[in-house]
């Protein structure tokens, strides 16, 4: 099943609902690219903060700040493209909105776990790779590479290699389970029948919301390709 599309259209992510009739909970799922055309995240934003919960993403750390220079640097005016802007404030959506992620205490717990020199190479490699994309960088080129499916692909297991596996974790997997965590209770609230339930999160992590929405008996009613940027 497809999270990204990128095609000779542009790059698009679906919006994905999901719904178990027994618990009368929907859970409707907005795979995140953090860099795109400013009506796409207009219209994920009026989605997905009109229902009742939004579960959010979100790691506050110098460490974070540095990793995202690879994106954040790009001149993203001159091509017509936005980075991800803030959440709503709380008090201006009807959503109750969650920090699905991890602090900054943990985040920072879980990166003093990889080993030094493959931080400092990684801390050394995002401000050149957004250099080089701020220069260099074109509306395909950014994007290219960043089809998704919900299993992964022969070249991701192919690409796999072991001593990265901490920093995968710190990245991706640790961040993974405290969102799997924070859905799996909104899920599990008792007194709370006919929930609408929002994840706006980063793409890469919906391939374990969408793990657990099939644990827990979930079924895709639709799914909607939403333009990040066209061609």
């Amino acid at each position: 099943m497809q999270i990204l599309e990128n095609s000779i259209l542009g790059l698009r992510a679906a919006r994905l609902h999901y719904v178990n009739n027994q618990l009368s909970i929907s859970v409707s799922l907005f795979p995140m690219v953090h860099f795109g055309e400013a009506e796409f995240f207009q219209t994920v934003y009026e989605d997905a903060f009109n229902h009742d919960v939004v579960l959010v993403e979100g790691v506050r750390s110098p460490v974070v700040k540095c990793l995202t220079a690879s994106y954040r640097w790009i001149d993203n005016a001159s091509l017509g493209l936005v980075i991800q802007p803030k959440y709503p404030a709380a008090e201006t959506v009807n959503a109750k909105i969650i920090h699905a992620d991890l602090s900054m205490e943990e985040f920072n717990a879980e990166w003093r776990k990889v080993p030094l020199w493959l931080r400092a190479s990684v801390l050394l490699i995002s401000p050149i790779l957004g250099l080089k994309q701020r220069f260099f960088a074109s509306r395909t080129s950014i994007f290219e590479g960043m089809s998704m499916e919900d299993l992964e692909s022969r070249d991701e297991i192919l690409s796999w290699d072991p001593t990265h596996a901490a920093l995968d974790h710190c990245i991706l997997g640790a961040r993974d389970a405290r969102i799997v965590e924070k859905l799996r209770a909104q899920i599990a609230q008792p007194d709370l029948k006919d929930r609408r339930i929002a994840v706006v999160y980063g793409a890469l992590h919906m391939r374990a919301v969408l793990g657990e929405l099939k644990r827990q008996n979930f079924v895709l009613m639709e799914s909607r390709l939403q333009t990040v940027h066209a061609l």
